[in-house]
């Protein structure tokens, strides 16, 4: 029988989804060397992202509107461990061993959390494009316009666009392909016109303080030291960018490939490489935070740290707990303050 007309009965999602079951070489191939990627991945992707998430939200970091935007794409990169990789896996698994309803299942949560995440990060990569850019263009204005409160709404209403696109996947295909590409390309053209603009602003700010600086003398070394952490931030968040280019680039043709060649198993497995490398993307920005940022990795290592030694205190009283519940010790116990009465006695 063929595998599709078993599934109509077993999964409801079947019919709108991209279900394959090719039992060829290449294919099983592919199935396990991303499952093995994913799964050691997953872990970094986990793990890294909730300890930059919880360092911007739960140390003494301040919470600026940059940070508040990392934070969010710390979240983003979290769920992607948490359950794209981890349902990528269990559909590769399930389709290896030919379990037709799990693999329907598995696939529709990593196609909705897959998607919606990814929209979540790009949104978010562009609008730190923006804010940086604010910050430089808008000077005294920026903190009037620039809002925590509007930088967490705007990141509320990414994880509802990027839900709500998802959903017109299981409606119309085609249509979700044309936003997700027009999507894709207006968030790139955005994000590097916002970082063109910020090089040549800051290349005129230098020539503006070395112009001065018989003037500002004073104040020089303040400004450089702010310009330069400044800097710093921004080419970070570029190399971040760059990094997630080329992880979603190749997957983007790959799809386009799919819309004119169809789902065949080429194209079936380059879908799954790709997605697989942006997956990986995801497990890179911590380190990328960490090595770039010393307030980031000095907050990571504070929040390592205090959990640790929280942890090491529970088990030392678990410890004293249990020593205090043995039998031998109790008659000990009784028998000094026994002596300590007949002593004071």
């Amino acid at each position: 029988m063929d595998p599709q007309e078993g599934q109509k009965n077993a999964c409801i999602f079947v019919n709108l989804i991209d279900f394959s079951m090719e039992e060829t070489q290449l294919v099983y191939v592919t199935n396990v060397m991303t499952c093995a990627l994913n799964t050691f991945f997953a872990v970094p992707a986990i793990v890294g992202n909730a300890l930059v998430f919880f360092a911007i939200w739960k140390t003494k970091l301040r919470k600026s509107e940059s940070n508040i935007l990392l934070s969010m794409l710390a979240l983003a990169d979290f769920q992607v461990g948490l359950f794209v990789q981890t349902s990528f896996v269990a559909y590769k698994l399930t389709e290896i061993f030919r379990e037709a309803e799990l693999s329907c299942y598995s696939r529709f949560v990593n196609i909705v959390f897959g998607y919606a995440t990814t929209a979540v990060s790009l949104l978010t990569l562009t609008a730190i494009a923006i804010e940086r850019f604010l910050a430089l263009h808008l000077h005294l204005r920026y903190k009037e316009i620039v809002t925590k409160t509007r930088i967490l709404i705007s990141c509320g209403c990414f994880w509802l666009i990027g839900f709500a696109v998802t959903s017109i996947y299981f409606i119309q295909r085609n249509i979700f392909s044309g936003i997700v590409s027009t999507s894709e390309v207006f968030s790139i053209v955005v994000t590097s016109v916002a970082y063109i603009k910020i090089y040549k602003i800051v290349k005129r700010h230098e020539r503006e303080i070395n112009s001065q600086r018989h003037v500002l003398s004073d104040t020089k070394p303040q400004l450089e030291l702010s310009m330069k952490k400044y800097q710093r931030s921004t080419l970070t968040m570029v190399i971040v960018f760059m990094l997630s280019f080329l992880c979603y680039v190749p997957y983007s043709i790959v799809m386009i490939a799919k819309l004119k060649y169809g789902f065949t198993t080429e194209v079936k497995v380059a879908i799954d490489i790709f997605a697989t490398l942006i997956c990986i993307n995801s497990s890179l920005n911590p380190v990328i935070y960490c090595w770039r940022l010393r307030e980031i990795k000095e907050a990571v290592y504070e929040v390592v740290r205090c959990n640790l030694d929280a942890a090491i205190r529970q088990q030392r009283e678990r410890n004293l707990g249990t020593i205090a519940d043995l039998p031998h010790v109790r008659p000990h116990a009784n028998t000094h303050r026994s002596e300590v009465g007949n002593n004071s006695s």
